[in-house]
């Protein structure tokens, strides 16, 4: 009685501990008994006879993880075959009481006999199985034997002393399987719609499907509107249900956005949580998915964007991505897309999603002009025949019901209204028939007394993302009254309204069908398309600025608001004929993401457009185009930089540097100097020039900078890149170095430059702390990190978390330390430099092992050394996974850290 006393608990405790013994088919026997026993506990109406069975089956679970729980290298194929012969009896039985848990409960009373004899036959079954196992003397069932709480107390104890140390440091790896360069944050699963009638029978088709690895491609498709992602939410809360994938392993991915096989990889990427050193190809993300066997569930939500946006090019992209994830047998692959035709070289299960059947359609409708402020409806023919109308179809009664709930419209008006447009809506395919009913929304008088409605719905059918009510003034500066043709729209049920409840701070946003309808219909006018993209350009050339300008950091949060709708229209831009300000805005786009998350698509964009215009011969301003074409190989590098790509981006530095050198109108020496200070720290990470090289290339850039006096800030800069310099070369006397930086110093503060004070604080604090004067570093490195905060330039509030980390541990304040990585680590994953990820996860692991905490350092090493190795081109990678291979092979057999082990480990570098 031990067992069913302790319940769920126990059940939960058995199916957590079957992973960690070292036995595969252990853990499939147990879950399936755990549903036997699931299964029990609800057929309650026999509760004598199941109690009996359950006893027997929760008790022969407890004797086969007995069993098992001490490894035994002598662990028979025999055992596995009797262990996999009682599961298949217990799959049976749970059959068996599956039909029973399906009878209503009133027919239990009826057939109350028939289900004993069912249970009976069951126990008999397991009965005749036991002995056929060939255990009954190690498996008898008495408590005295079976030492069942000793068993479970063992077992406990094991599991809960490990499982809290590894969580805290697990959390902390887990946040790098989080992407950096993502064109958004990552999207929680919407919620199923509460207004759901009339599909569940093909929901339980779907996941019938989807329960089968074989057939496990299900495309569900269908026109715009005909609730295919309400149906597609429905399966996955279902399977979840059933348990067939667990809820973190069910993975939502909005294609909406994903115009571009580029956006549609990093949305996966995204919402997958994978974090790579390039977002440009799939390898790193199949790689991810194929480590673990466990079963996953991926949701394509909206695949037409990504299907059908595109050139053939494009399409026959995507269907490789598609092609290399049904590949993979664990992954299930479940598509919603607006087309009558499922998308690729895939052998998919397809379901074609049909109108509402009568019942389902008045059900909908009424709800639906309930929740928009109409009265309780009745049904009646007058409904019936406008349902009819509109074809059953769930968008074309959402719009009617809320338009109809809205406005108090009866249905007999709503269809004579409707008549009035004429009977053409119905003498088309189903197509078609939305598209009237979109037509019929922005035709409705209440849209026609606002003129500047249809306006601003054209306008935000450009943005993929919507907008904020306060930036619709931007994107719309012809609309008089923006809150005004918002809420004409919102009656009309043409846009949505998702936030807070205030139209400032609220988003604003056209649903998907509607934002289709505009663009194939050629609802937005040149004018308008022309207009959203000057809005898109001034936007963003308004808000550029560098790290040391007082407004950097709000420009960079105003530029991260509108990220998603500026990437989409800027990938928009011709090659061969950019309107005026397109360069500038890609230029300065692909900027922002190298100070915030770099990637190379819309840098490589940028470069290919500037040189498309400068080898025009009809260009009239030649050394405009060429300073963009120098600008262009200048953000490009940067980005590189980040991406630890740095023989690339030493390339595109060297190429930047002699565009500016020859401009047509006259060099731009300040500029070809900033580039070869990137270039001089690049060099530096690369660890492959020579002292005599190192300091040509600094005289050069000290130069440039320092060739206009009048200009202060451009002499600091000098001053910075020769005080770096002599950083690097260790250059004696020392008070030469802190002369220097200190002399750059005094000038940034004085203009108010916080990024170029925090960069010189750094490098007179690694100063101190390489002549061992750690403590005298200390509080210059706090300056430092203020003063990066103050300015918001990423790489800065890194690299000055992880100096003031390694003093802290050089000083033995390990408890301090570790407080800082909470917001280091968060910051080095936006920035997504995988040498950056790496170098911080052994510093967390060096200072765990300092403070005796083994399973955290274990933790953490393992996770920088997955990062070095994609580093392991650079020779910092390829060290890094030498230092941390060789620090867990140290760690290896202890069972406790203490000082001497920790003694034996060797630091990251560098520690100073």
């Amino acid at each position: 009685m031990y067992a069913l006393e302790g319940g769920k608990a126990l059940a939960e405790t058995l199916e957590n501990v079957s992973d960690l013994i070292p036995l595969p088919f252990l853990s499939s026997f147990v879950s399936v008994g755990i549903k036997v026993l699931e299964a029990c506990q609800e057929a309650s109406a026999m509760e004598e006879n199941v109690k009996g069975l359950q006893e027997r089956v929760y008790s022969i679970m407890l004797a086969v993880v007995n069993s098992t729980v001490t490894p035994n290298e002598r662990a028979s194929v025999e055992l596995r075959k009797r262990i996999e012969k009682f599961q298949s009896v217990l799959d049976s039985i749970l059959t068996d009481l599956d039909k029973i848990k399906e009878q209503r409960k009133w027919l239990l009373v009826v057939f109350q006999d028939l289900n004993k004899a069912r249970v009976n036959k069951c126990v008999g079954r397991l009965a005749e199985a036991l002995e056929n196992f060939q255990l009954a003397s190690q498996l008898r069932v008495e408590t005295s034997q079976l030492r069942v709480e000793d068993l479970l107390a063992k077992i406990k104890a094991e599991y809960s002393t490990l499982r809290p140390q590894l969580d805290r440091i697990e959390d902390a790896v887990k946040q790098f399987s989080q992407p950096h360069n993502a064109p958004h944050p990552r999207q929680d699963m919407p919620s199923p719609h509460h207004i759901f009638h009339g599909r569940d029978s093909l929901v339980n088709d779907i996941v019938s499907l989807l329960r089968n690895e074989r057939t496990s491609r299900v495309c569900l498709t269908g026109v715009g509107g005909m609730g295919k992602t309400s149906v597609a939410l429905a399966v996955t809360e279902k399977a979840m249900v059933e348990k067939i994938f667990p809820k973190g392993y069910i993975f939502w991915v909005p294609c909406v956005e994903a115009k571009s096989p580029d956006l549609l990889r990093r949305i996966l990427y995204a919402q997958l949580r994978i974090t790579a050193k390039s977002y440009d190809g799939l390898d790193p993300l199949v790689t991810d998915l194929d480590t673990s066997k466990q079963r996953r569930l991926l949701l394509l939500d909206n695949f037409e964007t990504p299907w059908l946006s595109g050139s053939g090019k494009a399409q026959a992209e995507i269907g490789d991505i598609l092609v290399r994830l049904a590949k993979l047998p664990h992954i299930a692959l479940l598509v919603t897309m607006t087309s009558g035709f499922s998308p690729g070289r895939i052998q998919w299960q397809h379901r074609a999603l049909q109108a509402l059947d009568a019942d389902a359609a008045r059900d909908t409708f009424r709800t639906k002009y309930r929740d928009a402020g109409g009265l309780e409806l009745s049904t009646g023919p007058e409904l019936d025949r406008l349902l009819t109308a509109i074809g059953h179809i769930p968008l074309a009664i959402t719009l009617m019901a809320a338009c109809g709930g809205c406005q108090g419209t009866s249905p007999a008006a709503l269809l004579r209204e409707w008549e009035s447009a004429g009977t053409r809506m119905m003498a088309g395919d189903e197509t078609r028939s939305m598209d009237e009913t979109i037509r019929l929304s922005m035709e409705r008088s209440v849209v026609k007394s606002n003129p500047e409605a249809l306006t601003l719905l054209a306008i935000l059918s450009m943005l993929p993302a919507g907008t904020t009510g306060q930036n619709l003034s931007w994107w719309a500066p012809t609309v008089t009254s923006p809150s005004a043709a918002v809420g004409t729209l919102r009656k009309a049920a043409l846009i949505e309204f998702e936030g807070d409840g205030h139209f400032e701070t609220s988003r604003i946003f056209v649903r998907p069908t509607i934002q289709s309808y505009m663009s194939y219909q050629d609802r937005i006018s040149a004018e308008i398309r022309n207009q959203v993209y000057d809005a898109c350009y001034g936007f963003l050339l308004r808000h550029k600025s560098i790290p040391d300008d007082h407004q950097f950091k709000s420009d960079l949060e105003v530029i991260a608001s509108e990220e998603i709708n500026i990437q989409g229209l800027l990938k928009e831009i011709p090659v061969d004929a950019p309107r005026p300000n397109a360069v500038d805005a890609l230029i300065a786009f692909s900027l922002y993401q190298s100070w915030t998350k770099s990637s190379t698509v819309v840098a490589s964009h940028a470069l290919e457009v500037a040189r498309s215009v400068y080898n025009d011969p009809h260009v009239a301003d030649r050394d405009a185009a060429a300073r963009r074409v120098a600008a262009a190989h200048h953000s490009l590098a940067k980005s590189l930089f980040i991406l630890d790509r740095y023989e690339e981006a030493c390339i595109h530095f060297e190429e930047a540097t002699a565009c500016y050198k020859n401009l047509p109108g006259g060099a731009d020496l300040h500029q070809a100097g900033e580039v070869l200070m990137c270039l001089q720290n690049t060099w530096i990470l690369l660890g492959t020039t020579s002292s005599t090289e190192f300091e040509s290339l600094t005289r050069e850039a000290q130069a440039n900078l320092s060739h206009d006096e009048a200009s202060k800030y451009h002499i600091a800069r000098g001053l910075l890149a020769f005080g770096r310099f002599l950083w690097w070369n260790c250059v004696k006397p020392y008070e030469h170095i802190f002369e220097t930086l200190s002399a750059a110093k005094a000038i940034f503060e004085y203009l108010g430059c916080p990024a170029s004070t925090a960069e010189c604080l750094y490098y007179i604090a690694r100063e101190y702390a390489r002549q061992g004067r750690c403590a005298e570093a200390l509080p210059i490195i706090e300056d430092a990190l203020k003063n990066a905060d103050q300015s918001g330039e990423l790489l800065g509030m890194c690299f000055t978390r992880t100096t003031m980390v390694t003093h802290l541990i050089n000083l033995g304040s390990y408890a301090e330390a570790s407080t800082i990585f909470t917001r280091l680590l968060p910051l080095c994953q936006d920035m997504g430099s995988p040498l950056s990820i790496a170098h911080n996860l052994e510093l967390l692991a060096y200072n765990c092992a300092a403070m005796m905490d083994l399973p955290g350092a274990r933790v953490a090493y393992q996770g920088a050394r997955i990062q070095f190795e994609k580093a392991r081109s650079t020779e910092i990678g390829r060290k890094g996974v030498e230092r941390c291979s060789e620090n867990l092979g140290r760690l290896e057999g202890l069972t406790r850290m203490d000082q001497g082990s920790f003694s034996k480990l060797m630091k990251p570098e560098p520690m100073f």
